[in-house]
């Protein structure tokens, strides 16, 4: 499943899908996208095919430069992968999580179902 979901957000050629970065090592003019997977038990049929509840939570975070419109940047990355998520039926919600430290921070939220019987997020 990571894999899957890893391989659809690298498809955005404007996002760099990264494992966590520090914010103090975030480089002037990229948007990085970093994610975490959770994955919960929701049941089980009599053949043992089990359902799953993955839960996505990623940061979209980019270095504000003055000449350019960092907002617009960050809420377009956004909406692209959301468009991304959605392909994979995953629901998504988002919170600016933005303080005062130069750094535009998106908190992107999602989940879905995901059945063994058919191997696919549903």
């Amino acid at each position: 499943m990571r894999e899957t979901i890893q391989a659809k957000l690298e498809e955005i050629a404007n996002i760099e899908t990264t494992t966590e970065i520090p914010d103090d090592m975030i480089e002037e003019g990229i948007t990085y996208f970093s994610f975490t997977l959770q994955e919960d038990y929701v049941n089980s049929d009599f053949d043992s095919n089990y359902t799953y509840r993955p839960y996505i939570q990623g940061y979209i975070k980019r270095k504000v430069i003055p000449t350019e419109d960092t907002l617009s940047i960050v809420d377009s990355a956004k909406l692209d992968i959301e468009d991304k998520l959605k392909e994979l039926n995953i629901k998504t919600s988002y919170r600016d999580v933005s303080v005062l430290d130069n750094i535009r921070k998106i908190m992107v939220t999602g989940s879905c179902l995901y059945n063994e019987i058919n191997n696919k997020l549903v």
